[in-house]
């Protein structure tokens, strides 16, 4: 009955409000080809925790010894303004049609990046996932949208229903970052960790800020005892 009920605003919503490219307005899609284009992707090197210059994507040897990443790679930045109102759309407007157009974004940036992740099928899949509460709310999860578009188009597994988030935390939009660590900690449990016990996972979210949610939910999962973990976000806040 709800999905039923929220069908019919939908429809009107779209009456009222037409779908238009989120980046110059052109009818139909919401995010034309050309300002996909627009969209500067984030190839440079140097560790995505504490900036120092590195290979891209790969974390330096001092910040590795904290880490349970192998990896993380940030695909954009959320000062970009198209992705950013893309973003929003996508999260808060629940449009999911925007996972297509994000799906290309990452994957083109996989191919851009040349990274190994292209041509190894031994990694499994792990959308961060959402509270039961936040999905209701939502209608879905825009990480497990995306995840099935990116295994799709590289070949691999994505593994669902085995990392859970046990705590309907409050939002970390506006906590700081010992706050965020706080609240999010012993938020995730993994469900039948046999099924990834010394497996390599691809850790997979929508935006990083602190890195607090994502660096919490790979730490479950390396201590459920999967073999390598690496991060794929497609932006940095």
């Amino acid at each position: 009955m709800f999905f039923k009920f929220k069908k019919i605003i939908n429809f009107f919503l779209d009456l009222l409000f037409p779908i238009e490219c989120i980046g110059c307005q052109k009818e139909n899609i919401w995010l034309c080809e050309k300002c996909l284009k627009k969209i500067n992707l984030n190839l440079k090197n140097f560790c995505p925790i504490c900036r120092k210059p590195a290979r891209m994507g790969c974390i330096c040897q001092k910040c590795l010894s904290h880490s349970p990443f192998k990896n993380i790679f940030i695909v954009s930045f959320y000062k970009e303004k198209i992705i950013k109102q893309a973003i929003h759309t996508f999260k808060y407007k629940h449009i999911r049609d925007l996972a297509k157009p994000f799906g290309e974004i990452i994957i083109n940036f996989l191919y851009q990046s040349k990274t190994n992740l292209l041509f190894d099928n031994s990694y499994f899949l792990i959308p961060v996932p959402l509270h039961r509460k936040r999905l209701f709310e939502r209608g879905f999860n825009q990480s497990e949208l995306l995840a099935q578009i990116i295994a799709q188009q590289l070949g691999i597994s994505t593994i669902n229903n085995i990392l859970k988030r046990k705590q309907n935390t409050k939002s970390q939009t506006k906590l700081k970052e010992k706050e965020r660590r706080k609240n999010i900690k012993n938020a995730f449990i993994c469900l039948h960790p046999e099924n990834i016990k010394n497996k390599n996972i691809i850790l997979l979210d929508d935006i990083l800020t602190t890195g607090s949610t994502l660096r919490e939910a790979a730490r479950v999962l390396k201590k459920a005892g999967a073999r390598e973990i690496i991060g794929l976000v497609l932006a940095k806040g």
